[in-house]
């Protein structure tokens, strides 16, 4: 079957819950998915008003010329693949269960905050509250991988508590608050405070200063390390970093801190 295939039939005037997306493997026929009733402004819409619709894979789903007035892209989605072609707008993949999203384009705010797991491949930038502690949890994100081609806002990854998520740009101010757990990945700079209160997790940072308060260990090979690169290898399709150009660091000042850091060299 084709994937199913969304595109704006005009440029939004509002902005647009697109939630209902974790709805569409639920409908058991097409002519149903375009006469599904959103809201849209302070009217009831059918979808085919909206967009213009082809294809039939309801559980692969690509949006094309998307908007930053798209807010809830592939919330709370399970079992789905969706590709999103172009800027989106808050809480892109937030909540999600599982299944893939890919986004070629930049987002705002709350990006994968609470994420339950899945794959999430975003080849552009994002804003605050990446990866963060939705307001009704004491936890961020509980599974899955985020991969970020770009740069990441303020106030990101409070409160991981498993998961990996792979920045390639630089970070904002305040990442890392309180981690509890899992493995984070930042190749680019990061902004002040970050890992306040951080308990457990593994870093893989080239900011050589947030080692500064951390005990270098010895030279040791770190075979684990080499299946886990791999790993996100058949992931992400590409290799974000090579075994031995890394340092690690552990025994932080803080008694409270057990994280691990290792330094990307190159």
């Amino acid at each position: 079957m084709r994937p199913l295939v969304l595109q704006l039939k005009h440029k939004l005037s509002y902005r647009l819950d697109m939630s209902f997306l974790s709805d569409f493997n639920k409908l058991k026929s097409l002519t149903k998915l375009k006469d599904k009733k959103i809201i849209y402004g302070s009217q009831e819409i059918m979808l085919k008003e909206l967009f213009n619709i082809s294809g039939s894979n309801m559980k692969n789903i690509i949006i094309k010329k998307a908007s930053s007035l798209m807010d809830n892209i592939g919330k709370n989605i399970e079992d789905l693949s969706i590709k999103v072609y172009g800027n989106v707008g808050y809480a892109f993949g937030a909540h999600m269960i599982n299944g893939e999203l890919t986004l070629y384009g930049n987002t705002l705010d709350y990006t994968a905050s609470g994420l339950k797991g899945g794959n999430i491949m975003i080849f552009g930038s994002v804003g605050k509250y990446f990866c963060g502690k939705p307001n009704a949890s004491n936890e961020g994100i509980k599974d899955g991988l985020v991969y970020v081609k770009g740069n990441v806002g303020d106030n990101s990854i409070q409160r991981m508590r498993r998961g990996v998520v792979i920045i390639e740009g630089n970070v904002g101010d305040y990442a890392c608050d309180e981690m509890i757990s899992g493995t984070v990945i930042i190749k680019g700079i990061v902004g002040k405070c970050f890992g306040k209160n951080i308990k457990r997790g593994t870093l893989f940072v080239k900011d050589k200063k947030l080692t500064k308060n951390y005990v270098k260990s010895n030279n040791a090979k770190y075979n684990f390390i080499d299946f886990y690169l791999k790993t996100l290898f058949k992931i992400i399709g590409k290799k974000i970093i090579k075994n031995n150009s890394l340092i690690r660091f552990y025994g932080n000042k803080d008694v409270n801190n057990m994280s691990e850091v290792f330094l990307i060299k190159n």
